[in-house]
């Protein structure tokens, strides 16, 4: 069955009442296998221990390389890719979170009512998978108290940055077959025929949010070639006689060098080498970072259902919508999630 992104807590309180609640959370490959436990308790504060670190990661995926060769290894996310998902679902910190708020409270908080210019964010491609707006606490509707200056007025959305995530997640042009792909990480993989592989499903990601800040938020869309140049360019350009400011943001150093050295304020996002083995996350967290991870991964399992965030009918219509597929290994989990999901349509 389908279930949206954010309808993903209904699985959990489906384990939950089973009394499946440490949860396991596997790659069905038996060289990957236990990536996280969860240990659902208090729905603000459960403990999610990483069993298997991005170091330790980082070994598992490079052997598969020599073994398997390029094409496996590129059907898996990396080790940086890794600390991204649990980044961007809230279970940990950038790693310059001081100089990221600094660099905020510099450029940012225009307080409109005393008639200063609105300052916008930009993202470059490689942070845009990541929900930035939210973990960076910049987005003007979720952070900043109300009446009061915000981080920022909106955002900067490069039509460079549109092109390179659209080029990216075209269906099976570099994806291996999966007849192939399940004889090496298991069966469960028969099902991503078709599907993008796990560069261009990390794409999807960002193409959802860019479209999501597109459609929700305020934001001027600007002309820009593709690449750090093309994407400067156009924002410097743009703004050149306008009163609104921008304020880039990128994991690339070359990128925001190349920024500084226009004038364009700029901040480097970095991240973690490695995550905490014991986290403490909320129950809305752990859905996040569920669907983070079988997106990224294409299939992960966890006991009674397997996620499928790409499967052989994906299509458009899911990618939009957020969706990934349960599969359901018991009849009583598919029954309760079923119940819970109707009673939470039916309130949203």
């Amino acid at each position: 069955m389908k279930l949206s992104r954010d309808h993903l807590i209904v699985l959990l309180n489906a384990l939950y009442d089973l009394d499946e609640q440490t949860i396991a959370v596997k790659h069905p490959a038996d060289q990957i296998g236990e990536l996280l436990r969860i240990d659902l308790g208090d729905p603000d504060a459960s403990t999610v221990t990483v069993t298997t670190g991005a170091v330790t990661y980082e070994s598992i995926i490079d052997d598969i390389r020599r073994e398997y060769g390029d094409q496996v290894y590129a059907e898996l996310p990396n080790e940086v890719a890794y600390v991204k998902a649990l980044v961007a679902s809230g279970l940990v910190d950038v790693k310059n979170r001081q100089e990221i708020d600094t660099t905020i409270r510099r450029y940012g908080y225009q307080d409109l009512h005393e008639g200063h210019p609105p300052r916008y964010a930009g993202f470059d491609t490689n942070l845009l998978p990541w929900r930035m707006h939210d973990v960076l606490g910049i987005d003007p509707e979720l952070h900043g108290k109300t009446g009061e200056p915000k981080p920022v007025n909106g955002y900067t959305l490069a039509e460079g940055v549109d092109a390179e995530l659209k080029h990216s997640h075209r269906y099976g042009q570099s994806s291996m077959p999966a007849a192939e792909l399940a004889d090496i990480f298991g069966s469960e993989f028969e099902r991503l025929d078709g599907q993008p592989n796990q560069d261009s499903r990390e794409m999807r990601l960002g193409l959802r949010e860019y479209r999501r800040l597109r459609e929700t938020r305020p934001h001027d869309v600007i002309a820009s070639d593709t690449g750090d140049a093309g994407i400067i360019t156009g924002c410097k350009e743009y703004y050149a006689n306008e009163p609104t400011g921008v304020v880039l943001f990128s994991n690339d150093y070359g990128f925001i060098d190349r920024a500084r050295e226009q004038k364009v304020p700029a901040v480097h996002v970095e991240f973690e080498l490695d995550v905490p083995e014991t986290i403490t996350a909320t129950w809305d967290e752990i859905a996040l970072l569920l669907y983070e991870l079988a997106v990224l991964f294409g299939v992960v399992v966890l006991p009674k259902a397997t996620l499928y965030g790409a499967w052989d009918e994906k299509d458009e219509v899911d990618w939009q919508a957020e969706v990934i597929d349960v599969e359901c290994r018991s009849q009583a989990l598919a029954d309760s999630i079923s119940r819970d999901r109707a009673v939470v349509k039916r309130y949203t």
